[in-house]
């Protein structure tokens, strides 16, 4: 995990040191007259990876909006909320997520996202349940067409590594999902 969260921390400074230069960085947009929230919220269905079992399907939902607290000079940073969750060959997770994603227009109504993440992943195995602390990084894919919006998005997590039962350590997974929304 520790190589990961250097890949991550590595692409975080390009992309900050890259906007950076591009104008100024607005702290607390929320508090500007024009600040607009656009949220939008999902239905989330996709397979989920785990790294100690076959994959399998994973359904959830997402609440999206433009930052409350900061904002870059060029592009918008979307947080958004996931809760979800996995069951296949008797493990179960669960997953909290806060994902920040830096995104952009690739036309009016389609946007490009990508960033880093915290969770918080509850791993289930024969009834043993063991709580871990998450990092992951994703993409996302967002098309509007009125108040629909249809998504697609990609995530890897790394997770504590916590032992969940005795030969199994840590709940690490990649997701690839589908989202039906309605925005607001």
């Amino acid at each position: 995990m520790q190589h990961s969260m250097n890949s991550i921390l590595l692409g975080l400074g390009l992309l900050a040191s890259a906007t950076a230069t591009a104008g100024e960085w607005k702290v607390l947009p929320v508090t500007d007259a024009d600040y607009k929230p656009e949220v939008t919220l999902s239905l989330v269905g996709g397979d989920m990876k785990p790294a100690h079992s076959p994959s399998g399907g994973y359904a959830g939902v997402e609440l999206a909006l433009n930052c409350l607290a900061l904002q870059p000079p060029v592009g918008i940073i979307r947080s958004k909320l996931s809760y979800g969750s996995f069951n296949k060959n008797g493990m179960k997770i669960s997953t909290f997520e806060v994902n920040p994603r830096w995104t952009t227009h690739l036309s009016d109504d389609l946007t490009f996202g990508i960033g880093p993440g915290i969770g918080y992943v509850t791993a289930d195995i024969g009834g043993r349940t063991t709580g871990m602390t998450a990092l992951q990084v994703g993409v996302d894919l967002d098309y509007r067409v009125g108040a629909l919006n249809l998504g697609l998005g990609a995530r890897w997590q790394g997770t504590q590594n916590k032992l969940i039962t005795p030969a199994l350590r840590s709940a690490d997974n990649t997701l690839i999902q589908a989202k039906l929304g309605i925005n607001f």
